[in-house]
């Protein structure tokens, strides 16, 4: 059983080293995908997806998921929308010739209304036996529940005060206990590009961030750290 008690744990640097040396890769279920981040999702490393409404970010979350269930990893998906949809992971698992039965028990999923819900929950990751061994966690999405608590420009400076402490925890938990974390995340229209809410708070925090397009029957991926981009096709089997 987890310990109730969480504390800090120091490391020398070359314990760091060998931890760091050690790392899994988590497969996205896209090849693309994969290429442009490196191998897929590594453990220890937060991945930010953003994009308009209907970009992808949901299905790669959701895709994300299952690929890490299916190596018989725990999972949890916290949904702060509605939008999580286990049959849409059972059909993309049907579409790849996948067996879902088994990788859709690994994934846990909890509705939060609120942002203290979130920031709760990531304090007491390791201390909570249904969450202590998870190896993916997924936030779909992350400011959801922040803009709703912090509403207007008057909040602003609280709200960006919060996601910031919100997203330490978050990095502290990955980097700590070896979790992958992908985290969805809104935009607004800029002049020259869309941007995530949150800003840079978000992005200089996270290990990469990955703007979606789409296009039909297509998704185009950036990292807005370099401009490299991948471009993927989106179907019943989701993005590949």
């Amino acid at each position: 059983m987890a310990s109730s008690e969480v504390s800090p744990r120091m490391l020398t640097a070359a314990e760091l080293e060998r931890k760091t040396a050690s790392l899994l890769t988590f497969p996205s279920g896209s090849s693309a995908l994969d290429m442009l981040l490196g191998g897929g999702y590594r453990q220890g490393s937060l991945v930010e997806f953003l994009g308009r409404s209907n970009s992808g970010k949901t299905q790669l979350a959701m895709q994300a998921a299952l690929c890490v269930a299916r190596l018989g990893r725990e999972v949890l998906y916290i949904d702060t929308e509605g939008s999580f949809r286990p049959e849409r992971m059972e059909g993309m698992a049907r579409s790849r010739g996948w067996e879902a039965g088994r990788a859709l028990e690994k994934v846990t999923t909890l509705r939060t209304d609120s942002y203290a819900e979130q920031i709760e929950l990531a304090s007491e990751m390791s201390a909570r036996e249904a969450t202590a061994y998870v190896s993916l966690v997924v936030v779909d999405t992350l400011t959801r529940n922040f803009t709703i608590g912090f509403p207007g420009k008057s909040n602003l400076p609280e709200r960006q005060g919060a996601i910031g402490r919100y997203l330490s925890v978050l990095a502290r938990d990955a980097c700590l206990n070896l979790r992958s974390y992908i985290l969805t995340n809104r935009v607004t229209f800029g002049t020259s590009r869309d941007v995530a809410i949150g800003g840079k708070t978000v992005e200089q925090m996270v290990s990469e961030s990955v703007l979606l397009g789409r296009e039909r029957t297509s998704v185009r991926a950036m990292k807005l750290s370099t401009g490299e981009f991948a471009v993927a096709s989106i179907g019943p089997a989701g993005v590949e």
